[in-house]
């Protein structure tokens, strides 16, 4: 359980300026490797924290639980497995990507329990998607996330304050249950 999501939310804060201060062309010519483990590694601790602040419960707005997300689907058209994980020409139906909204909370879990992770880039080097498929739906679907939603939706979730909340105890749970948490911005 998080205590105070102040704390999380300026780390996600700091995961979005460094995606948008490394995912450059300038970076990727500097140092490919470097960048591209920066940026990557921004966007899973970012897909963790956010998880981590919808699993708590109180601590982001009911407009945050249910935030969305356009995405691409994209159907696998081969087995994918240890030795068949990276895209190739023939491995998914490319030519018949689907368009899709999606949960930010579905793509966190995506991104943390991924079997199947890689980017796009534009010319320069870039990010400009990444394509992301969980252990259980990896022979099922894959989806293309473009960056520019991901940075969007950290920036949602870092901004994201509760100013009212309703709530009730429920004597079969023992616990209180929130009905209403409304959305300010910080």
């Amino acid at each position: 359980m998080i205590y105070d999501s102040h704390p999380w939310k300026q780390d996600l804060q700091r995961r979005k300026r460094l995606i948008l201060k490394y995912n450059t062309a300038e970076r990727f010519d500097q140092n490919d490797i470097s960048t591209y483990t920066v940026v990557e590694k921004s966007i899973f601790y970012s897909a963790f924290i956010i998880r981590k602040l919808l699993d708590c419960g109180g601590k982001l707005s009911d407009e945050a639980d249910r935030y969305v997300i356009k995405a691409k689907s994209i159907k696998p058209l081969v087995h994918i497995d240890l030795m068949q994980r990276w895209p190739e020409e023939n491995s998914h139906d490319w030519e018949h990507e689907r368009n899709v909204t999606v949960s930010g909370k579905d793509v966190c879990n995506w991104l943390i329990h991924s079997y199947l992770f890689f980017t796009e880039s534009d010319e320069g080097g870039a990010i400009i998607n990444f394509c992301v498929s969980s252990d259980y739906d990896k022979n099922k679907v894959l989806y293309n996330i473009s960056m520019n939603d991901w940075v969007t939706y950290i920036e949602y979730i870092a901004t994201d304050d509760i100013i009212r909340t309703s709530s009730y105890y429920d004597e079969k749970t023992d616990d209180y249950i929130y009905t209403r948490k409304e959305r300010g911005v910080r």
